[in-house]
């Protein structure tokens, strides 16, 4: 006889605001009241991998799925944290891995969301920061500390081919200002800027929305200055005391590459 409940998972998504609880099983479960919704919900295997980098997990939902919908339309700014639980016979749960949304991919019925490993959550002990010249800071995050919206610019689209648009701005900025920066189509939808020369932006994806807007004669778009992640493009926000790298580390490696204990 095949025990539904030891092959169960729960799945904890946390977004900041909300909570959503779910269980692979057969029917709904309450623990400590809180109720677990039956859902199509499947994953790939769990990797232990000393590679933390390998130790990525997809989740397959339904399309209609609440958290889903919040991630039909990608947000740079948000972010989705999920823990998955082993139930057994006796409704005990234990943790089994705990990640870090990075990356969704949609179809008519479906979403895969790809979860990277949140070695802070699991209680386990490892790297979390690095040692690097550049920022580790995500741009106006909560470490990086900048308000994005004291850099933000209007502009106007005149066209926009294979990724690429050119825009009006509402004041002259140098070239490669956008570089690395935001764009913000009025309904939402935001992409990575990756360059930015003279009046063309190039966006990392497709904006959908944007495709939409220029249909409907709307033009307008938000963008949001960019950084490079070097100690001199933080200087341009005047927020080098929250540098999130080492620039004065040494080119070669300290005695030689050996250890000095």
């Amino acid at each position: 006889m095949i025990n539904i409940f030891k092959q169960s998972e729960l799945y904890v998504f946390y977004d900041g605001v909300n909570t959503y609880r779910y269980t692979s099983g057969m029917r709904e479960v309450i623990i400590n009241d809180n109720t677990y919704i039956r859902e199509s919900i499947n994953r790939t295997s769990i990797k232990r991998d000393a590679s933390l980098s390998k130790n990525k997990i997809t989740i397959t939902m339904p399309i209609t799925n609440e958290v889903v919908k919040q991630w039909i339309t990608p947000d740079i700014t948000k972010y989705l944290l999920v823990d998955i639980y082993t139930l057994d016979r006796n409704y005990q749960n234990t943790i089994t891995w705990s990640g870090r949304l990075t990356e969704t991919s949609t179809s008519d019925k479906e979403m895969d969301m790809t979860f990277e490993l949140l070695i802070t959550r699991t209680a386990q002990t490892g790297v979390n920061d690095r040692v690097q010249r550049n920022c580790r800071y995500s741009l106006y995050s909560e470490r990086c500390g900048l308000n994005r919206e004291n850099f933000k610019m209007m502009g106007e689209i005149t066209s926009y081919k294979n990724d690429v648009l050119s825009i009006i701005f509402e004041k002259e900025v140098p070239n490669g200002y956008f570089s690395g920066g935001i764009l913000q189509a009025p309904n939402g939808e935001q992409t990575f800027i990756k360059e930015h020369i003279e009046t063309s932006i190039k966006l990392f994806r497709r904006n959908q929305q944007i495709v939409d807007n220029l249909r409907n004669g709307i033009t307008s778009v938000a963008l949001y200055k960019g950084c490079s992640r070097t100690l001199a493009s933080c200087n341009t926000f005047n927020n080098t005391l929250n540098y999130g790298g080492f620039p004065y580390l040494p080119l070669e490696p300290l005695n030689s590459g050996h250890s000095i204990v």
